[in-house]
């Protein structure tokens, strides 16, 4: 064989495989990220599948009974799927769960973020009322059925903070961060969780509670802040709707 042969008399077969070995790298490496990032909206896809389900058989079934033992039921179930989804994710999103020192600057921020959520979102119910729209209760039919209020700070305040902020800003957040870039990942967790209280009237102001809940989340690296603030909305709602 000559000296400077770039191919095998033989069989064809390329003598020179380091010319074509990076275009298989790339090729290999873009289709495992493919495929990783494919794996990553799938569980997504499934969690927010199921709580949508959710949502919708237990809205369905409200219609026909109100009882406020649909709404345990349904907390329960909205639960044990939060908390299967963040145990498979439990090591991606434990830095979540870590108590940081938080500075001056990051927490007038985080302050500042708090109120100015619930300034617009009063504005925002207050027009609405306003003009008249028939709104639902949610102590309602807890009030009917003489359920205490703690029960009722447990399952509309306390139990909703808690696993949809795991789930939103836990969960789907941070999968969403590892396929898109994080205003992405923060923009649809929020149209996300807009979409998942099924009722138009509420697109709005849960979708800015789902921005303001994720801009928490990336601004401090932790769920705790969202959680509190969700918990405290929540509570308000209940307590301004319990008779005088």
């Amino acid at each position: 064989m000559r000296s400077g042969t770039q191919f095998c008399p033989g069989c064809g077969e390329s003598l020179i495989p380091s010319a074509v070995a990076p275009e298989h790298r790339v090729a290999s490496v873009s289709r495992t990220r493919f495929i990783e990032h494919w794996g990553e909206l799938k569980r997504v896809g499934w969690l927010f599948g199921l709580l949508l389900a959710t949502s919708f058989v237990f809205g369905i079934a409200w219609r026909s009974a109100h009882s406020p033992w649909l709404s345990v039921i349904a907390s329960a179930v909205d639960a044990a799927i939060v908390l299967v989804a963040a145990g498979l994710r439990y090591r991606k999103l434990l830095f979540l769960f870590q108590l940081r020192p938080s500075g001056l600057r990051d927490s007038v921020v985080l302050i500042a973020i708090a109120f100015l959520f619930v300034a617009l979102a009063t504005a925002y119910f207050w027009v609405i009322e306003r003009l008249g729209v028939p709104m639902s209760s949610a102590t309602a039919t807890y009030t009917r059925a003489g359920w205490p209020l703690w029960s009722m700070l447990l399952l509309i305040s306390a139990m909703p903070a808690v696993f949809e902020e795991l789930a939103f800003r836990g969960v789907i957040q941070s999968t969403l961060e590892r396929v898109l870039n994080a205003r992405d990942a923060w923009l649809i967790q929020a149209a996300l969780f807009s979409v998942l209280h099924l009722s138009p009237l509420m697109f709005p102001s849960h979708f800015l509670m789902g921005l303001c809940f994720g801009y928490m989340r990336r601004r401090s690296r932790s769920i705790y802040p969202g959680m509190l603030l969700h918990a405290c909305w929540n509570a308000l709602v209940v307590l301004q709707e319990l008779p005088a």
